[in-house]
C-alpha cells in the first residue's frame, strides 16, 4: 500500500494542489457571496463559522490525526491487523462523536445567538450547518486512515469535491433564497458545508470499496498482534485529546475576536454598524488572504505527522532531522515571500478581490501572521510526529492569551482600533510559532541554519518584494496609458504572475531549490528536475 522511495513531500504536494484548488473555489464564491449578500449578509454568514468550527474541531481534529500516527506506527512495525482495527475503532468513534456534537450545535443554536447577543436572524445560519459535523467527522476518519498509509491521494479529491459541490450549493441557495430574506440567504450559504461534506465523505467511501480487496490484503500481511478495543480508545484519547485541544484554540481564538473586537471597538468610539465593517475587513477579508499560503503548511503537516512517527517508530533519527529541515526549509521558502508579497499588495488584492481597499489596512498587519502560522503549523506537525502531542496545544494556548491581551487591551485605543486587533493575531502565532521552534530544538536537537533559512530567504524575498513594488507601477501605469479596461486589475494579477516567476528563479539561482524537491512533484516533477539538472541550472 505503501511506497517507500516516494518521499512525505509528494503526499504534501498532493495536498497543496488540492488546497489551491480548493482555496481558488473558496475565493470564487466569496467575492460572488459578497457582491449578493453585502456587508450585512457576509456578517451573518461570518457569525455561524466561529460556532460551528469549535465544534467540528472537537469532533474531527484528534481522532483522525491520531489515527494517521497510530495506523503509520503499526504499519513501520509490520502489525498491520492491528492497523485496521485502530482504523475501524477510530470509525465508531466518529460516527458517535460526530452525531453528538451535530445535535449540540442544532439544540443550542438559539440560546448561543441569544448569549452573545448577535443578530437573531444567525441562528438560521447556525442551525443549516449543524448537519455538516456529523459528515465531516466520518470524512475526516477516512482521510486519516489513508493519510496514516502516506496515501494522500483520496484526502485530495475529497477536498477538492468539498468545495466545489459546497461552491455551487452555497451560489444556488443564495441566489434562490436572496428574494425571500437575508438571514434565510445566510443560511443557504452555510448550508453548502453540509452538501459538500457529504459529496467528500461519498467519493472516499467509493476509493475505499475499489480498494477494499487491496487494503485487506495489505491489512492481513505481517506479523500477527492483538490488540484490545478499550487500548484503542484509550491510545486515541492519549493522543487526540492533546490535538483537539489545540486545534480547537484557532476557532477559540476567533470566536473570542469576535466577541471581543467589535465590542472594543465600539469602546474606541466606534458605532455599531461601523464596528461590524470594520471586524468584516479584518476576519472575513484580510485574514482569507492570510489563509491561503498557508495550504502548504497544512498539507505539510499532515503528511509530517505519518512521515516523522513512522521514522521515530523506527528510530530513524537522522531521517527525522532530514524531513525536519526539508520542512522547515520550505515553509519558510512559502511563509516569508507570501507574508511580503501581501504586505506590498495590500490594496491592490482587496480592491480586486474584495472590492473593498479599506480592508488593506488591517491586511497589510497581518499579512506578517503567514510567516508565523505557517511555521506554527509546520512545527506542529513534527512534534506531534514524535508523540509530543501536548506540546504545540500548550504553545499555541499561550498564544491564544497573549492575542485576546492585546485584543482587548490595543482595539479600544482609538489609536490602534482594528489595527489592534490585527496586531493581536500576529503577536499570538508570532509568540507560539517561537515557542514550537524551541520545543522543537528540546525534543530533536535540531539547529536552525542561519545562512540558509535566514540571510538567503531574507536577500531573495527583499529583491522579489522590490521587484514587486516598481513593477506593479509600470504595468498599471502603461496599461492605464493605452487604455485597457480593467488596467488595475489585469496590472494585479500579472505582477503576481511575475514575482512568483522571478522568485522562483531566484531560488533557482541561489541554490534553495533542490534536486530532489522538484522530483516529488507529480507528473512534471521529475522531467523538470532533470532538464534543470542536464543544463546545469539546478
Amino acid at each position: 500500500m505503501t511506497d517507500k522511495s516516494s518521499s512525505f513531500l509528494k503526499g504534501a504536494f498532493i495536498l497543496s494542489v488540492a488546497g489551491i484548488l480548493s482555496k481558488i473555489m473558496g475565493f470564487s464564491y466569496r467575492i460572488i457571496l459578497s457582491r449578493i449578500l453585502g456587508d450585512e449578509g457576509i456578517g451573518l454568514y461570518q457569525m455561524a463559522y466561529p460556532i460551528y468550527t469549535t465544534l467540528l474541531v472537537v469532533s474531527r481534529s484528534g481522532i483522525p490525526i491520531a489515527l494517521a500516527k497510530l495506523i503509520s506506527d503499526r504499519v513501520a512495525k509490520d502489525q498491520r491487523k492491528a492497523a485496521f482495527k485502530i482504523f475501524t475503532v477510530g470509525r465508531k468513534l466518529s460516527i458517535i462523536v460526530g452525531l453528538f456534537f451535530s445535535i449540540l450545535m442544532a439544540v443550542s443554536a438559539k440560546p448561543i445567538v441569544n448569549l452573545l447577543n448577535w443578530d437573531p436572524r444567525a441562528f438560521y445560519a447556525v442551525l443549516a450547518l449543524s448537519p455538516a459535523i456529523f459528515f465531516v467527522s466520518i470524512m475526516a476518519t477516512y482521510r486519516g486512515f489513508f493519510q496514516g498509509l502516506q496515501n494522500m491521494v483520496p484526502t485530495a479529491y475529497s477536498q477538492v469535491l468539498e468545495q466545489l459541490v459546497r461552491m455551487i450549493t452555497m451560489i444556488g441557495l443564495v441566489y434562490y433564497l436572496i428574494r425571500y430574506s437575508l438571514g434565510y440567504a445566510a443560511a443557504g450559504a452555510t448550508f453548502g458545508a453540509v452538501t459538500g461534506s457529504i459529496a467528500g465523505l461519498i467519493i472516499l467511501l467509493i476509493i475505499y470499496n475499489k480498494k477494499k480487496t487491496e487494503i485487506f490484503t495489505f491489512m492481513k500481511s505481517g506479523s500477527v498482534e492483538t490488540i484490545k478495543t478499550f487500548k484503542i480508545v484509550k491510545d486515541i484519547a492519549y493522543l487526540g485529546i492533546p490535538i483537539t485541544l489545540g486545534a480547537l484554540v484557532l476557532p477559540l481564538m476567533n470566536l473570542v475576536d469576535a466577541v471581543i473586537v467589535p465590542n472594543r471597538l465600539q469602546v474606541a468610539g466606534f458605532s455599531i454598524e461601523v464596528a461590524s465593517q470594520l471586524y468584516g475587513r479584518l476576519a472575513g477579508m484580510a485574514m482569507v488572504l492570510v489563509n491561503f499560503p498557508t495550504i502548504i503548511s497544512v498539507a505539510l503537516a499532515a503528511s509530517l505527522v505519518p512521515a516523522i512517527s513512522e521514522a521515530f517508530a523506527q528510530n530513524k533519527n537522522k531521517l527525522i532531522k532530514k524531513r525536519t529541515e526539508t520542512a522547515l526549509r520550505l515553509t519558510i521558502l512559502i511563509g516569508l515571500p507570501s507574508a511580503a508579497g501581501l504586505y506590498i499588495l495590500a490594496e491592490p488584492l482587496t480592491r480586486v478581490i474584495f472590492g473593498n481597499a479599506m480592508a488593506a489596512v488591517p491586511l497589510r498587519i497581518v499579512s506578517w501572521g503567514v510567516l508565523f502560522i505557517t511555521i506554527q503549523q509546520s512545527t506542529s506537525g513534527i512534534i506531534q510526529g514524535i508523540g509530543k502531542t501536548k506540546i504545540p496545544a500548550r504553545n499555541l494556548f499561550i498564544g491564544a492569551i497573549v492575542n485576546a491581551f492585546l485584543n482587548y487591551t490595543l482595539t479600544a485605543l482609538p489609536a490602534f482600533g482594528i489595527k489592534g486587533a490585527s496586531i493581536g493575531t500576529v503577536t499570538g502565532f508570532a509568540v507560539a510559532a517561537i515557542l514550537n521552534l524551541i520545543s522543537l530544538k528540546f525534543y530533536t536537537n535540531y539547529r536552525i541554519k542561519v545562512k540558509q533559512f535566514i540571510i538567503k530567504p531574507i536577500i531573495t524575498v527583499s529583491l522579489m518584494v522590490t521587484f514587486t513594488h516598481y513593477g506593479f507601477n509600470m504595468i498599471n501605469s502603461y496599461l492605464s496609458s493605452i487604455n485597457i479596461m480593467r488596467a488595475y486589475t489585469y496590472a494585479t494579477f500579472l505582477i503576481v504572475i511575475f514575482s512568483i516567476i522571478l522568485y522562483f528563479i531566484l531560488l533557482i539561482v541561489l541554490k534553495e531549490i533542490k534536486y530532489t524537491d522538484l522530483k516529488m512533484i507529480p507528473y512534471i516533477g521529475e522531467k523538470t528536475a532533470n532538464f534543470l539538472r542536464k543544463y546545469k541550472i539546478l
